[in-house]
């Protein structure tokens, strides 16, 4: 009996649009979106060559010419594409479109934009690095004369990284947080679903609430049997996520694949706890349900860095206490340390957090469950 009535519900599930298409399609063209958006962000080899024009005023070729058709983005890629004119002749290339800005004398040179862009910025600190070398090595031989024969040139050009790696080898990135709170924002969705299984028992909510409870099946069995189909068609929409960012995405998530299952497995119970939870305690018509659960979904998804990854850093530096109660926040924090420390203390820490934040609204949607009564139908 319990099979044929989860087969049932499981069908009716699969037979909504409306629930397929948030489930599946959403989260895949999210996902999409965050790609192509973020993708490239953090790769030297997604900029490209920046055009400039130079009027060096008649000067011959000196030590500000070579910086400039020396500088690199890559070893492979040049930072600079160099049309020698007149400032007469940049300013017509600049008005056209053709150049991002123009760069006027070699001894103190000034830049001239017409935008606010990325290749903007990149040329004006180029310019910035090269004048305070320049001032540096100014300052230095003043000082001592011989430095210029002592590999003073040579030494400036050197980059040092005083920093040391003791043992962790990951470098943190911030387009790995994008994923993971929608992977976390994903899960917590359930909560949709949660809400939908109680609306549909309960009499005052929906027709159909009221069809059940005047039939012989016990309302708890069937809440139980409609929760475990609700959460089979959500656990895989995550399956399929995962997939498409692994495979066809190639978003590195790290080797502990199978624990970062295990999170997402978890964060879906707690999205349907919370749904279920708001679905039974919020005395409201179930329009006004789903709004609140949608600006608590949504907010839980802001404070941890689905729209603005800073907000996450920013959370855990002055509010911490919001991080420990956000179901989404700790969803992707368990996800991102599990490719970041060495150690799954952090993990297992968001799992307990996650954990106890599932059992205690579990035993708050049973509780009110069991509750609820009808003087009549």
């Amino acid at each position: 009996m319990s099979f044929r009535l989860y087969i049932a519900r499981l069908k009716c599930i699969v037979r909504n649009k409306q629930v397929m298409f948030w489930s599946y399609a959403f989260p895949l063209i999210l996902a999409t979106c965050y790609y192509f958006a973020f993708g490239n962000l953090y790769s030297a080899d997604s900029f490209d060559t920046i055009s400039i024009a130079y009027d060096n005023q008649g000067v011959a070729a000196g030590d500000f010419d070579s910086a400039l058709k020396e500088a690199k983005i890559s070893d492979k890629t040049v930072m600079f594409d160099i049309t020698y004119c007149s400032t007469e002749e940049a300013k017509t290339l600049l008005d056209k479109g053709d150049i991002v800005g123009y760069i006027v004398g070699s001894e103190d040179p000034k830049l001239f934009v017409k935008g606010n862009g990325l290749n903007e910025t990149i040329t004006k600190s180029f310019l910035d690095t090269y004048r305070q070398m320049q001032s540096a090595a100014h300052s230095i031989l003043q000082v001592n004369p011989n430095a210029i024969n002592e590999g003073l040139i040579d030494d400036m050009m050197q980059h040092v990284n005083f920093i040391e790696k003791l043992k962790n080898q990951k470098v943190p990135d911030s387009f790995l947080i994008y994923f993971y709170a929608l992977l976390a924002f994903t899960c917590v969705q359930a909560a949709g679903c949660g809400l939908d299984e109680v609306v549909n028992i309960q009499a005052d909510q929906s027709s159909c609430g009221a069809r059940v409870n005047a039939s012989a099946v016990r309302k708890m069995k069937l809440f139980l049997c409609n929760m475990l189909a609700a959460f089979t068609n959500h656990i895989a929409s995550i399956i399929v996520l995962l997939l498409y960012m692994l495979c066809i995405m190639k978003v590195n998530f790290g080797n502990s694949l199978m624990l970062l299952f295990g999170v997402c497995f978890l964060g879906s119970l707690a999205g349907l706890a919370l749904g279920a939870t708001v679905g039974i305690w919020v005395k409201k018509k179930a329009e006004t349900k789903e709004a609140i659960l949608t600006a608590a979904i949504l907010g839980g998804g802001f404070l941890s860095g689905m729209m603005v990854s800073d907000i996450k850093y920013m959370v855990a530096d002055k509010i911490p206490f919001l991080g420990y109660i956000n179901p989404v926040n700790l969803i992707s924090d368990a996800m991102y340390s599990l490719y970041y420390y060495d150690t799954y203390d952090r993990y297992l820490l968001d799992v307990a957090l996650l954990c106890s934040i599932t059992v205690i609204l579990g035993i708050a949607s049973y509780v009110g469950i069991r509750r609820k009564t009808y003087a009549s139908i």
